[in-house]
């Protein structure tokens, strides 16, 4: 399989974005008497998993508060990142499996898979696939995956994976697909010079598409099951 780079700008950018979160976050907490904010804080309903090319969310931080703005989420992704091993650079040391299972109680309703550009082995989707319906279940919340965009030095593999999410998706009634490679495949101008990792517009466009197919799928989820 080919080999697919993560861009060395999306790393440093990326890392500091999540330095700069964590210490938001860590000097956010009010202090003992204060006044209760008179919006709650909403618990995410979505943990998103992502490589370098969803990751691109937490450069463009509009993107991901739009995204925010039409449902509640959390990212989890780091660039380089892998399916069930760690990832192709020495910082990474988390798979998405484990930052799954790592988030197990921080959002409500659906993870949604974005990773697996830098796998290199032939089977690693549909391993992948079993581990994650596992804990899905385990967790009690809807998968979802993300297709690989058909372009680039990933074509081939692209061609595979989505090919086996198909076949995936049809037998499984707790398992959906974000159709990403259709919405994505004739818009050129949403992507660098590799086809495959987003510009600053392609990524506002990945939140709008996203939010919106979260929005719809999960209401759907919520009337069959019953939940409001």
């Amino acid at each position: 399989m080919s080999s697919f780079r993560c861009k060395p700008e999306i790393l440093r950018r990326a890392g500091a974005f999540v330095l700069a979160t964590t210490m938001v976050l860590s000097v956010s907490v009010a202090p003992t008497g204060a006044a209760t904010p008179e919006k709650k804080s909403r618990k995410p309903r979505v943990l998103i998993l992502g490589d370098s090319v969803f990751s691109m969310l937490l450069v463009a931080d509009e993107a991901l508060a739009e995204l925010n703005d039409i449902i509640p989420v959390i990212y989890r992704g780091q660039p380089c990142q892998k399916l069930l091993t760690r990832g192709c650079i020495p910082e990474v040391e988390l798979s998405a499996l484990q930052q799954f299972r790592n988030a197990k109680g921080e959002f409500t309703d659906a993870v949604v898979v974005a990773t697996g550009y830098n796998e290199n082995r032939a089977n690693a989707l549909q391993e992948s696939l079993g581990e994650f319906r596992r804990e899905a279940k385990r967790q009690k919340v809807k998968l979802i995956w993300a297709t690989y965009r058909i372009a680039g030095n990933v074509k081939g593999k692209a061609t595979q994976f989505n090919s086996e999410l198909r076949r995936a998706a049809k037998r499984d009634l707790v398992f959906d697909v974000f159709d990403w490679n259709r919405l994505s495949g004739n818009r050129p101008s949403w992507f660098s010079g590799d086809k495959v990792h987003l510009s600053r517009g392609g990524t506002m466009n990945l939140a709008r598409q996203l939010g919106k197919f979260l929005k719809r799928t999960l209401a759907t989820t919520a009337s069959t099951t019953g939940q409001g």
